[in-house]
């Protein structure tokens, strides 16, 4: 009866527990809120450790707002995503610390309420619309890049209006350079300032509303630039920028104090960040999510940073700890103990084999990876060593409290020193691509070092001036410069017209001067043909005179011939002999007379030449003489002017270049003027893009909550039909368990009844035994008391004091008997009656059992039809959303549109 009567309560119990959960299910149009339907529980569950006044973990879980914000281990809830909300997992110890600590979890059904209100978009109350969940981000690689990229990873147009514009300028924490480009990432005052190494110009300014950046890291392939900081005990985050564009990629952590340390895996997968909290947490850039916590650290985190392969973390903190974890995992790997005192920062070689950290305690020490033993250390800076990095060479750049940027082998030896800062040393970093090192300092100044020679070549500015600043300096310089050029133009203009003027006397003088050098030469020339002429003619007319001698002597010799021939001839005519001879001299006299006379007229010609040559001469030589007076008069002229020229073309030089100078100056600052103008126009319509961007996707935002929260309904009216799918089988499975308890106690009844019979039996031969030995008790009373008689009587007989003792020994062994007996017949009749009544109270009960069985057969056909109704509306509600769904793709349409214009603003073609 007892087996009975727990099962008939237990199954009373179920039906309580399975009517309460179908009563505190929501209706299929019912919205879970935070003010509701949640706070309670939390309340109940977690309200006392988690409240106001003892916030256990940071995080207060009595406020909506409390629990949004999350606590020490960063945010609690993943709007839409209760398997990625931490809360959810700690409540369904899925996740460590296992809440409530050391208890088993809490109820189902409330932990199927608190999923159902995530799922929902963690609404606050009946006014509030859903949160959409976190978008997943695809910037992951396949692999850590080892290779130069294909397109140098450098800014497009980013605006260079600064978020804010300081009075003095703050100690400059971080610097990072680009791995493959020629530049800079600065901290500023909220807002990350990029530089071009190459030029020093300004690239960029990324805003960094969250507060102050501390850390700036790029990715390894350079096309991402990390940045961590936030606000001193109040909040702290990581922002991962887009290079190119300068636009967010995504955001990650919800710290309750700022972040120190910070870095992304070189597969662009992980992000690990660190601080003041000292745990270590790495998050998944793809979804948002949390993946680990690492407690290893005592002290605050200082610096993180992911090999270069990827496959490990190293983190620091103040007291010296430096622990290397698997980077995938978060599981311990290498523990290196040796620094005694906060670490600083920490850098890995490019191959990933060797961590170089650097320590307050003032000393660079580096790490093998296989045992995690040290391979060198070596005192680096006096006072500590604030910052340092690897460069890609396997050099190492670091500084520190003594001020001097330095740079170092592997073997600890001092290779540079360069000039030393203004005040403590705080942040540095080396460009590979234009050898450069650049430093921070404590005052905020930044500067530029050439790393081959250390000459200093310039700085960089964490605390830009404004566009409205540079435009009007540029307008300043216009107005200045301007007055001054035109004066400068005309003054240079009359310097170089007197250069000219005296330039065109020179050259005239000197075109005189060659004139005259020409006719001199052509008179001297001629001077000299007419000399040589005369010389030539004089020579031959001697030679003439001679010969006309000569002829005439030869001819009177020949006349004085011929006469005697003839005068002997003429005394003897006949003679044929004298007769010829005579004709003969005759012809030779004629001959030489005719030569005579060639002579003679070649001798004439010859006295005309020399008289034609002396006449020429005559004429020439005075010419000559003025020819050579002009070009000593020239040559004179030259002498004078010459040396008046020099000063005329320094002049002239001298006022061209300052007039050249301040037309360069002069358009320069019109330049800069047009730039900054032009600048301050993009900046309008950046932000006019942008906003509209913005915009668009809030727009996407909304249409996607609408979504969320339509499929939140799904969610609902689908948990709702299958609470009604649950009680009906609970339902079915309750008719199943009255049925077989009706037979059961139909059986049990049976048996009962049974035990009832043969316990009246029972009953019925114990009191037969007691009859019979109540009539045997009198005649052994009696007997023992004739007995006792005979025993008194014969007091020495011991046969007869024998039988006395053993007779009152029979009487009262079996007075005992029926005593025992009755007590016997006593309890049978309890246990007769109990059984009787438990045998009542089950006919009851199954009675009671058989008349409930109706209700619950009508309950199951009432839940049929509400589960067919509840499948309506579950069809309607995912109908619903189906509708929502392409709003959100046109939606997003403008937003790429949107993103497509801004890019092109920006100068970034489209991608293919």
């Amino acid at each position: 009866m007892k087996l009975l009567t727990t099962r008939t309560a237990a199954t009373t119990v179920l039906m309580a527990l399975i009517a309460s959960v179908a009563t505190s299910v929501p209706a299929a149009d019912d919205k879970l809120t935070f003010d509701d339907n949640v706070l309670a529980v939390l309340r109940q569950r977690c309200g006392g450790c988690h409240n106001p006044d003892k916030k256990s973990g940071d995080l207060d879980v009595t406020s909506y707002t409390g629990l949004m914000q999350g606590g020490g281990s960063g945010g609690a809830i993943e709007p839409g995503d209760a398997s990625a909300s931490y809360l959810y997992k700690l409540i369904t110890h899925q996740d460590e610390p296992k809440m409530p600590p050391d208890s088993p979890p809490i109820p189902e059904e409330e932990r199927a309420l608190i999923r159902k209100w995530i799922e929902g978009g963690v609404l606050e109350n009946k006014g509030s619309k859903a949160a959409a969940p976190k978008k997943t981000v695809a910037m992951a690689m396949d692999s850590a890049p080892t290779e130069r990229p294909a397109v140098t990873p450098l800014p497009a147009r980013i605006p260079l209006e600064p978020v804010i514009r300081t009075q003095g300028v703050n100690a400059c924490t971080s610097i990072a350079t680009s791995p493959w480009a020629p530049l800079a990432a600065v901290c500023g005052q909220k807002q990350v300032l990029l530089y071009r190494t190459d030029t020093r110009q300004l690239a960029g300014v990324l805003p960094f509303p969250e507060g102050r950046p501390q850390v700036l890291q790029f990715s390894r392939n350079g096309s991402l630039l990390v940045g961590g900081g936030g606000r001193g005990g109040a909040s702290g985050r990581v922002v991962v920028w887009n290079v190119a564009t300068g636009r967010r990629v995504t955001e990650l952590g919800e710290e309750l104090d700022t972040v120190l340390a910070a870095d992304i895996s070189a597969d662009q997968r992980l992000v690990a960040l660190g601080g003041p909290q000292r745990v270590v947490r790495i998050y998944s850039t793809e979804t948002g999510e949390r993946l680990h916590e690492l407690r290893k650290h005592t002290d605050w985190i200082m610096a993180a940073s992911f090999s270069p392969d990827g496959v490990l973390l190293a983190t620091s903190d103040r007291s010296g700890g430096v622990v290397v974890w698997e980077a995938a995992t978060g599981r311990d790997f290498l523990t290196l103990t040796g620094h005694t005192a906060s670490v600083t920062s920490a850098s890995w070689r490019t191959d990933s084999n060797l961590l170089a950290t650097g320590s307050e305690d003032g000393t660079i020490r580096l790490w093998e990876m296989e045992n995690g033993s040290e391979v060198k250390s070596w005192p680096a800076h006096a006072g500590g060593v604030a910052a340092l990095e690897f460069t890609r060479d396997g050099r190492i750049v670091s500084v520190g409290r003594d001020k001097t940027p330095k740079i170092w082998g592997q073997d600890g030896s001092q290779q540079k020193a360069v000039e030393p800062c203004a005040d403590l040393g705080l942040a540095i970093s080396y460009c590979d691509e234009t050898d450069a090192v650049i430093v921070g300092d404590w005052t905020g100044e930044i500067r530029i070092w050439k790393g081959s020679d250390a000459v200093r070549v310039g700085g960089m500015s964490s605390n830009p001036e404004t566009l409205a600043e540079r435009t009007a300096a540029a307008e300043r310089a216009v107005a200045e410069r301007a007055p001054a050029v035109e004066p400068a133009r005309i003054a240079a203009e009359a310097a170089t017209a007197q250069m000219a003027a005296m330039q065109k006397q020179i050259d005239d003088a000197t075109q005189a001067k060659a004139g005259a050098e020409t006719t001199l030469a052509d008179l001297k020339k001629q001077l000299e043909t007419a000399t040589q002429r005369r010389a030539e003619a004089a020579t031959a007319q001697k030679t003439a005179e001679q010969a006309v001698a000569t002829v005439d002597r030869d001819l009177a010799t020949a006349v004085e011939a011929h006469s005697r021939a003839f005068a002997t001839l003429a005394q003897n005519p006949a003679d044929a002999a004298g007769k010829k001879a005579a004709v003969e001299l005759a012809a030779k006299m004629q001959a030489q007379r005719v030569a005579g006379d060639v002579r003679r007229t070649e001798l004439a010609a010859l006295k005309a030449a020399v008289t034609a040559a002396d006449t020429q001469i005559a004429m020439l030589t005075p010419q000559r003489d003025l020819a050579k007076a002009a070009v000593d008069q020239s040559a004179a002229t030259l002498a004078t002017l010459g040396p008046a020229l020099e000063p005329l073309k320094q002049a002239a030089a001298d006022a061209d270049a300052k007039a050249t100078e301040l037309a360069v100056q002069l358009e320069a600052a019109r330049a800069d003027l047009v730039r900054w103008q032009d600048e301050t126009v993009f900046l309008g319509r950046y932000r006019e893009l942008a906003g509209v961007v913005a915009t668009r996707e809030a727009a996407v935002r909304e249409a996607e909550a609408k979504v969320a929260e339509g499929q939140a309904k799904v969610a609902a009216d689908e948990q709702a039909r299958q609470a009604l799918v649950t009680e009906r089988q609970a339902k079915e499975t309750e008719v199943a368990a009255l049925t077989a308890a009706v037979a059961k106690a139909q059986q049990d009844h049976a048996a009962l009844l049974q035990k009832v019979a043969a316990k009246q039996a029972e009953m019925a031969a114990a009191q037969a035994t007691m009859d019979q030995l109540a009539k045997a008790v009198g005649p052994l009373e009696a007997a023992a008391a004739s007995a006792k008689s005979a025993v008194d009587a014969a007091p020495a007989d011991q046969e007869l004091a024998g039988v006395h003792a053993t007779l009152v020994k029979t009487v009262a062994a079996k007075a005992a008997q029926i005593k025992s007996l009755g007590e016997s017949q006593a309890a049978m009749a309890a246990e007769k009656a109990a059984q009787a009544k438990e045998a009542a109270d089950m006919t009851a009960r199954a009675e009671k059992l058989q008349a409930d069985m109706p209700a619950l057969t009508a309950r199951m056909q009432e839940l049929d039809g509400m589960i067919t109704k509840a499948a309506t509306v579950v069809e309607t509600s995912a109908a619903a959303v189906r509708s929502l769904e392409p709003p959100v793709a046109e939606r997003q349409k403008e937003v790429d549109a949107a993103v497509g214009q801004l890019s092109a603003l920006q100068g970034i073609p489209p991608a293919k």
